[in-house]
């Protein structure tokens, strides 16, 4: 288990509630520099929003370095040392239909809004109903979905229950959940966290609905100023997702991406050993998360090797 992160006092009632949160499902987190930075594990950490440029000094880091992290992913502004690469950050209150340029999905978010009702739903019917959805999602992507990870994403719904920052959709065929997406919002900003839908009912077209209209009526919130549905995951992303989002009009664009390294392990990221944990079968990547993890900083630290 990791070393706790020490943290600085909270600033909101909202980061109360989020603290409250990660503690519930146990993972480890902090507050620093207006950021939530959220252990993926491997003392490896993300913030939250992460669509946005964020700028830490040296002293800053060595306050991470310090109280036992290893990684940082974040994006950086434009003028400092990093690699090319890409989020997804949505601000136009009025997104609808003309935010969709491919006339194909527009014609699949028409066809799924005939077949599906899609609406907020409580965590406790995702309790009950999600497991399928769960399932199915994690064989489509060709990942290990035990009984472990069953159990991780039950804590999650248990501990979001109740908790006024997050917020559950469900888009449903007939009576059939059919699929759902879970959100949370900090910092005026809405971040999902994750799509689950179910295999037998793609026909309809359920993700196609889903996506559209919970992202419609999110940002017109008044308590929302963006969607944030992230910058590039460290492990990777099947081209078919990243065009999917992409073509949903969810506002991709460029930005510059860095892995900050604890100088600790310096010794471990250098090239030989690199390029020896390149070569990880994928068959343990696809029954390990925390293998697919490191395999993901691996080819990250070597992409940003090619780019400094």
């Amino acid at each position: 288990m990791e070393d706790t992160v020490a943290r600085p006092e909270y600033r909101s009632e909202e980061d109360s509630y989020l603290a409250e949160f990660c503690e519930k499902i146990g993972v480890n987190f902090f507050f620093y520099a207006n950021f939530l930075w959220r252990s993926m594990g491997c003392h490896f950490y993300v913030p939250a929003p992460n669509s946005l440029p964020i700028s830490l000094t040296a002293d800053d880091l060595n306050f991470l370095w310090e109280n036992n992290v290893w990684f940082l992913q974040r994006v950086i502004p434009d003028d400092q040392e990093g690699f090319e690469s890409y989020a997804f950050l949505l601000r136009d209150k009025n997104y609808d239909l003309s935010n969709i340029k491919s006339a194909d999905r527009r014609h699949n978010i028409r066809r799924g809004l005939k077949h599906c009702i899609v609406t907020r739903v409580p965590f406790r019917l995702l309790l009950s109903e999600a497991e399928r959805l769960i399932i199915d999602t994690y064989s489509r992507q060709g990942r290990n979905c035990g009984p472990g990870v069953l159990r991780q994403w039950r804590d999650y719904f248990s501990a979001a229950d109740g908790n006024p920052l997050f917020r559950a959709w469900g888009a449903f065929v007939g009576k059939d959940l059919a699929a759902a997406k879970v959100e949370f919002v900090f910092r005026k900003g809405i971040q999902p966290e994750a799509l689950f839908s179910r295999t037998d009912l793609l026909k309809y077209y359920t993700m196609n609905a889903l996506l559209f209209i919970s992202t419609r009526e999110s940002i017109r919130s008044e308590d929302v100023s963006y969607i944030c549905h992230g910058m590039r995951p460290i492990t990777g992303e099947k081209v078919s997702l990243l065009n999917f989002k992409e073509s949903m009009g969810l506002g991709k664009y460029r930005v510059k991406e860095r892995i900050d390294i604890n100088p600790n392990l310096k010794p471990f990221t250098a090239k030989p050993f690199l390029s020896i944990c390149s070569h990880i079968p994928k068959i343990i990547s696809v029954r390990s998360e925390y293998v697919r993890l490191v395999q993901g900083i691996v080819s990250t630290l070597a992409m940003q090797e090619l780019w400094n």
